[in-house]
């Protein structure tokens, strides 16, 4: 409490309440000022209520390419570092755009979190949900049979009910609180949830969607990832398919204009045309008559 009061009193500052623009080229403290801007007062907003799932979306310092993170808290306290401390929690791109938190009388497993390295090398925090009459289960959890740093078992984690009705209005507050976003990754949502919504934008040029996102190296760019192999739009491919990345120019336009320009130049262009062979390999790309990166 000592350490958030300190923190408060610092952040009402000028300097950080409303830190100034930085010159053109100063690009990492222009993407810093931003997140400061959208982030800053985001640990005082989350009380700890007992019994209470909470589901914050936590932007990581982008200058430092921090992670995107879906933060599960149970009565106020993080899940991911408590139970596994390997990896930071999955985004919110695939915990919360997918839908996966949202409980159903079908059980689902659902990954919370996968090691730095890999879930192959280090593991990952698995749990079960399902809705259970007037609650909603999480249990059978599932994660590396030892803890970092230690050759003892780790210990069992219990099994957590929730109120349903007070747990499908969390899930539901979660999945559309885009305010921790900024333009390049509400430009890329967009467009993911375009392509979901019409998968053939895609298919008909045998494509298929992949990784949808702000770009890694540079966070204030939407990126476009998809995969292409003759007759994938059929589900019929002809062998491996070839990954393609899409960079998505900024026209400084608001982000739901951009993503319907994006998804209207997918309905008449084919996006192997201004997309780059990403992944896959070389005899593959000549295969199908395309140049292969020197980078990848």
């Amino acid at each position: 409490m000592t350490l958030l009061e300190s923190l408060g009193r610092l952040l009402a500052e000028p300097r950080w309440a409303s830190p100034p623009d930085t010159d053109a080229g100063e690009a990492d403290q222009q993407l810093r000022a931003g997140w400061i801007r959208r982030a800053g007062r985001q640990p005082f907003g989350c009380p700890a209520t007992p019994g209470v799932l909470r589901v914050e979306v936590v932007a990581g310092d982008p200058v430092d390419r921090a992670p995107v993170e879906t933060r599960i808290l149970l009565d106020g306290r993080p899940v991911v570092p408590e139970f596994f401390a390997r990896g930071p929690a999955n985004s919110p791109d695939f915990l919360l755009d997918e839908g996966l938190l949202r409980a159903a009388s079908e059980p689902r497993e659902v990954q919370l979190a996968e090691a730095y390295c890999t879930e192959g090398c280090c593991g990952a925090l698995y749990v079960t949900i399902r809705r259970d009459g007037d609650q909603v289960l999480w249990e059978n959890w599932r994660r590396p049979t030892t803890m970092p740093g230690s050759r003892e078992p780790a210990p069992e984690l219990a099994a957590y009910r929730f109120d349903a009705v007070v747990y499908d209005a969390e899930i539901a507050r979660a999945e559309t609180d885009h305010s921790w976003s900024w333009p390049a990754r509400t430009t890329a949502r967009l467009i993911k949830a375009g392509l979901v919504e019409r998968p053939d934008l895609l298919s008909r040029w045998d494509a298929k969607r992949g990784w949808i996102s702000s770009g890694f190296e540079d966070p204030d760019t939407p990126v476009v990832t998809f995969e292409y192999a003759p007759g994938l739009g059929s589900g019929k491919p002809d062998g491996i398919p070839l990954q393609f990345r899409w960079v998505v120019p900024d026209d400084g336009t608001a982000p739901d204009a951009q993503a319907a320009a994006a998804l209207r130049r997918l309905a008449k262009e084919d996006p192997k045309i201004y997309g780059q062979v990403c992944g896959g390999n070389r005899e593959r790309a000549e295969e199908l008559g395309f140049s292969w990166p020197e980078r990848a």
